[in-house]
């Protein structure tokens, strides 16, 4: 008999920008100005970044990014301001929330353990292929 067990591993430097850029992402897909039918010549932004490891040795991250892309002729629209705050959470409930896999012990039908990432969450249903014959093929 199999069984898994999740295994609480901490989080990488790069789940963690993930995670930082999923939350981001979700929270401005909402505005109405993200659509994917509104069109822009161009835009600038500025993210202000904070970052603030708990229980770690590594100092927090204080940056300001700017971007300007496309062309910047014409007036400017209404700017958008976002807050974007992430609670402290588990570190397999901040993977299963950015999509990404999570760590778990499994052990096999020998009892034998090993390490295994695996996603969890709601899995996207695979519709079936069409296996549409020609005749005369």
């Amino acid at each position: 008999m199999q069984g898994e067990v999740s295994v609480a591993k901490q989080l990488s430097g790069s789940e963690c920008l993930e995670a930082c850029i999923t939350s981001l992402r979700q929270a401005l897909a909402k505005d109405d100005r993200f659509m994917p039918h509104m069109a822009y010549h161009g835009f600038t932004a500025e993210i202000i970044f904070h970052f603030q490891p708990h229980e770690s040795f590594a100092p927090p991250v204080d940056r300001t990014v700017g971007i300007w892309k496309g062309e910047t002729t014409g007036p400017e629209g209404e700017l958008i301001s976002a807050t974007v705050e992430i609670p402290l959470r588990p570190p397999n409930l901040v993977r299963e929330e950015a999509g990404m896999p999570t760590p778990v012990l499994v052990t096999d039908s020998k009892g034998q353990s090993h390490e295994e990432w695996k996603k969890t969450g709601k899995v996207p249903h695979q519709a079936a292929i069409p296996h549409n014959k020609v005749k005369g093929a």
